[in-house]
């Protein structure tokens, strides 16, 4: 990939628009950028900025920290009041690293209705850090009610130094609730992410992972590589790590480093507090709970494919049909996996390479519609 014909050709076509009415930072150029997507956070950010000011000052004097403080032109008014008192409250306070407002809340500045949320948030920031980065700058996404360790940036770029990741994701837990119902329901579900990831990963699949925005950290030449950040109000942090993962391998780092909030809020729709709601209203995760038979079932259609490579279609479906159940063969077939199969075929060189172009299809989306079909119809 030639980055820089990649980067002017994201900057022309993809880059969020007007951003040039931002002021700069006062360097031209950093190496770690925190984004954190502000919206109603006046009780938390405080708390997520304190835990950033306790990292190395080595780290810091080359860090920008993002702050895009946001909401739709229709917010209510305690909202937008809200992030007004925030912005007061970020300036009233002296911080040892450089930090830049970004204002999408003020009258004139908002976001447009229906196009606003957090996956649009967190776009906006980085997309704001390209400007002062190169293909190597590290992009760090946050939460405005997250706290980190004291280690955090320290650990991370040892790692970086390490593997020269492009993608990573850091070991998280939440902080603990005062009220024992929350702290149960919050501990169950990080055990429910981490086991569904875990089962993924066995699997041989490159999407075992959990998918939580405040984890992710990339370089610049990866994000920009995978189109940027989606816009979305939800689940931004699915997509966007779906095509991380689809671009390059994802590292892991096992240490604890990142604490998000265990607020009982449905903030966002799949988010965390809409789970913590679903759990406290049924007493369990509604379409998480997945059998080691769903598991073994996505395994043994990764094995059987891999072990298929080259073979023509016609002869894949027979072999499908006697080794898989009608409903596991009628779900893949109305995924197209006629077409995609003569396709990888085709233009795969290698197994290896054929294996990547079928992950490519049998993505994370894909396995999790699989794996509620088969909870739902077969097992």
């Amino acid at each position: 990939m030639n980055f820089n014909n990649t980067f002017n050709k994201y900057i022309k076509k993809t880059i969020y628009p007007g951003l040039d009415r931002h002021s700069a930072p006062s360097k031209s150029y950093y190496d770690y950028f925190i984004i954190i997507p502000v919206f109603n956070e006046y009780d938390y950010l405080l708390g997520t900025l304190k835990s950033i000011t306790k990292q190395k000052n080595i780290y810091l004097s080359n860090t920008l920290v993002v702050l895009v403080i946001n909401n739709t032109v229709d917010a209510i008014q305690s909202i937008k009041k809200n992030n007004k008192a925030t912005k007061f409250l970020i300036n009233s306070h002296e911080l040892n690293f450089e930090y830049m407002i970004l204002d999408y809340y003020s009258k004139g500045n908002e976001l447009p209705n229906k196009k606003g949320g957090v996956g649009v948030a967190r776009k906006i920031g980085m997309d704001y850090c390209l400007q002062y980065s190169n293909q190597n700058s590290l992009l760090f996404c946050l939460d405005a009610d997250t706290l980190i360790s004291k280690e955090y940036l320290s650990k991370i770029i040892k790692f970086n130094y390490k593997t020269d990741f492009k993608t990573c994701v850091v070991k998280f837990s939440h902080q603990k609730s005062p009220d024992q119902k929350i702290e149960k329901a919050i501990r169950l579900y990080e055990q429910k992410l981490y086991s569904i990831a875990n089962q993924i990963k066995k699997c041989k699949s490159p999407y075992g992972y959990v998918s939580m925005g405040s984890t992710i950290v990339c370089k610049v030449k990866a994000y920009i590589a995978v189109g940027g950040m989606p816009k979305k109000s939800a689940a931004e942090d699915f997509y966007f790590m779906q095509s991380l993962a689809k671009y390059h391998l994802i590292h892991f780092i096992d240490d604890c480093l990142v604490y998000p909030s265990s607020r009982l809020e449905m903030r966002v729709y799949l988010g965390t507090g809409f789970r913590l709601l679903q759990y406290n209203e049924n007493k369990k995760f509604l379409d998480l709970d997945f059998s080691k038979n769903c598991f073994m079932t996505v395994k043994k259609i990764i094995s059987f494919v891999e072990k298929n490579y080259k073979i023509s279609y016609n002869i894949f479906l027979k072999e499908l049909n006697k080794n898989f159940d009608d409903k596991i063969c009628n779900f893949l077939n109305n995924h197209d996996i006629k077409k995609i199969w003569n396709r990888i075929n085709k233009n795969a060189k290698t197994k290896k390479q054929f294996m990547i172009f079928f992950h490519q299809w049998f993505d994370a989306l894909k396995i999790m519609q699989l794996l509620k079909f088969l909870n739902k119809n077969i097992v």
